[in-house]
């Protein structure tokens, strides 16, 4: 098993759930700034998987295969309503919380100055800040976002957490000890460690 990654990227959701997951797999470090990049996925982004002949990329779809292979049940539930609410929730980051933050950090720091657009960051930040409330309140006086247990889920709602935090967006006090907790996770710590090693042996 191969997972391509980048040091502080989306990569560190396919990487943490192979931890949680225990899995044996190598760790290949990917200029994802060099036009020279070798990525296995057809869309040549990070993270991508290569396990057993079979390449994904998208964080969501690497994770939901992983857990579904290998998990017997963990992380990403077999009964279908828990699977569904899972789902539901996954959606929703990506699309409600993931686009706003994407399109700021496109407009404020990714993009070629030229080439940014200002005025989309407002309206962008409004969008998050009405997509959060929903979370906020989901979350208050949970451990996890879904059916009490640890899912793919909770580790997209930490990556969107932290990324929302590192651009200045205060959350709720429930949201922001949610995220501490999950910082804690040995298989995070691990999954940091084996991208780091990566882009220091490339």
């Amino acid at each position: 098993m191969d997972i391509y990654t980048y040091p502080k990227s989306r990569s560190i959701r396919a990487t943490w759930m192979a931890e949680e997951l225990g899995l044996d797999y190598q760790c290949h470090f990917t200029d994802v700034m060099s036009a020279e990049k070798q990525v296995p996925g057809k869309n040549q982004k990070v993270p991508a998987l290569s396990d057993n002949g079979l390449v994904i990329f998208e964080s969501s779809a690497i994770c939901i295969y992983l857990a579904q292979t290998y998990g017997n049940g963990r992380f990403y539930p077999q009964d279908p309503k828990k699977q569904a609410i899972v789902n539901q929730w996954l959606a929703y980051i990506i699309s409600e919380l993931e686009g706003p933050l994407w399109i700021i950090l496109r407009h404020a720091v990714v993009l070629p100055e030229a080439m940014r657009q200002p005025g989309a960051i407002e309206p962008a930040k409004a969008d998050f800040l009405r997509a959060i409330k929903v979370i906020e309140q989901e979350i208050s006086g949970k451990t996890w976002l879904c059916n009490d247990d640890f899912s793919v889920a909770d580790i997209f709602l930490f990556h969107i957490s932290r990324w929302a935090m590192m651009l200045g967006f205060v959350l709720s006090e429930d949201l922001v000890h949610y995220t501490g907790e999950l910082e804690k996770r040995p298989a995070l710590q691990r999954a940091r460690q084996r991208e780091q090693q990566a882009a220091e042996n490339a």
